[in-house]
């Protein structure tokens, strides 16, 4: 009969083979990332996984880069060895030296969707809205069966047990969970009394994750008609939720103290503001007592009989002397209305008409004067006109006048003393010019 030991001694055995075996104290493994996170010692604690299997990994503080940066979906190629950690019994790589080698399969698919919808601006920081101050009914899609729900139940109540909570159940892992999501949150946030949404499930591995980055989800989510807040899995994990709602709680416990106030917060918000109010009516009664104090120490030494006695009496006052200046005004213009009529009536109508009459007949008289004047000047000079044509024509006939040899024909060409010839049919005379006599220049 075999006799029976203790896990420990069981546990110890086993790494004292595991520590002497010759492959497994140096091995080169290579994976995908399919959980990581960091400790608060500085020990990067994550899961390798290929198509069948998963292998838990440790790489303790001194051996990490400062400069690495790891993602969940990376593809990497591990040097360290193998070990069992005794406390919980579990087969570990420790992983002495990590270096990226590409992308896993869910990992490029996760990115290529990411920039398509980028570019679409799905993820514009503009389109992100505020969470209300004061949420009353918060909207859940998540699984029914999962932690998430009893998380975000239990730090909600404990903040808030005010606050209602309606779920839409939808599975939150596999092939199809991703359009199931997708129409329960439509569900949601078609209703009108939801005041916001939150999207959540707990931790797991990149698969378990995906349906999140569902295409159809994420497009729903842009449609949004209320605020909407992801909460998928732990601090290191990133879905494409995360990034299309308007904010990324890390965890479902970190979305319900986001989204619900505390019940303390809000008690201490509305005190401070009842001292705010009743400060702001004190200030005001304060003034409004000023006010009127000095109003009535104003009235009293301002304000008496006798100067509204003085006042009305300068009111009737001004009433007189308004009415006497009115009938001295109407009065005078009545004067100037009468002494017109009397002016007109005074103007002798007939002798001026016969007046007009008299200057109109001497103005036709003088210029029919004129006129007649200036035909008498006209005929005259016609008359003088005809002669001068008749004088041309018959000194054709004339004898021939000559002054040095050339023939004269006005007495424009002639001066007093000229010697001219002058030659009839008969014979010549010479004569000397003693005067000259012209016709009038206009002819």
């Amino acid at each position: 009969m075999i006799k029976p030991i203790s896990i420990s001694e069981l546990l110890d055995y086993t790494k004292k083979i595991v520590k002497t075996d010759y492959i497994l104290r140096k091995v080169r493994v290579r994976g995908e990332v399919a959980e990581i996170a960091t400790a608060q010692s500085g020990h990067l604690y994550f899961t390798l996984k290929d198509d069948r299997s998963r292998l838990a990994c440790v790489m303790f503080r001194d051996d990490l880069s400062e400069r690495a940066a790891y993602q969940v979906g990376m593809e990497v190629e591990i040097d360290g060895y193998v070990d069992i950690y005794a406390p919980s019994g579990r087969l570990q790589l420790i992983a002495k030296t990590l270096e990226p080698t590409g992308q896993g399969a869910l990992y490029k698919l996760f990115l290529e969707l990411k920039d398509l919808l980028e570019k679409e601006g799905l993820f514009d920081m503009e389109k992100k809205r505020p969470l209300p101050k004061n949420p009353l009914t918060i909207g859940m899609v998540t699984s029914t069966a999962g932690a998430a729900q009893h998380d975000f139940l239990s730090v909600a109540a404990a903040r808030n047990p005010a606050i209602s909570v309606i779920i839409s159940p939808s599975r939150v892992q596999g092939e199809e969970a991703g359009k199931e999501l997708a129409r329960a949150f439509e569900k949601l946030d078609a209703r009108d009394d939801i005041d916001v949404i939150i999207i959540t499930r707990g931790g797991g591995s990149m698969e378990d994750l995906f349906c999140f980055n569902d295409e159809t989800l994420i497009r729903a989510i842009d449609k949004r008609r209320h605020p909407v807040v992801s909460a998928v899995g732990h601090e290191v994990d990133t879905t494409l939720s995360d990034f299309v709602a308007d904010v990324r709680a890390a965890t479902p416990t970190h979305g319900a103290e986001i989204i619900v106030p505390h019940r303390m917060d809000i008690l201490d918000e509305a005190e401070s503001q009842i001292l705010f109010m009743e400060n702001t009516l004190l200030h005001r009664l304060r003034d409004c007592s000023h006010a009127q104090k000095s109003l009535y120490y104003r009235l009293k030494h301002t304000i008496s009989m006798e100067s509204v006695a003085y006042k009305l009496d300068m009111v009737k006052e001004l009433k007189r002397r308004m009415v006497r200046q009115m009938v001295k005004t109407m009065d005078e213009e009545r004067r100037e209305r009468e002494s017109l009529l009397k002016r007109i009536k005074k103007i002798p109508l007939e002798k001026r008409i016969y007046q007009e009459k008299e200057k109109n007949d001497a103005i036709h008289h003088r210029l029919n004067k004129a006129l007649m004047k200036g035909l008498q000047g006209e005929k005259e000079r016609l008359e003088l006109l005809n002669l001068r044509i008749k004088s041309v024509g018959e000194s054709k006939r004339s004898p021939r006048i000559e002054k040095n040899g050339r023939g004269i024909t006005s007495v424009r060409d002639l001066k007093v003393g000229d010697e001219l010839s002058i030659a009839f049919i008969d014979g010549t005379v010479d004569v000397s010019v003693k005067g000259v006599t012209r016709y009038k220049d206009e002819l």
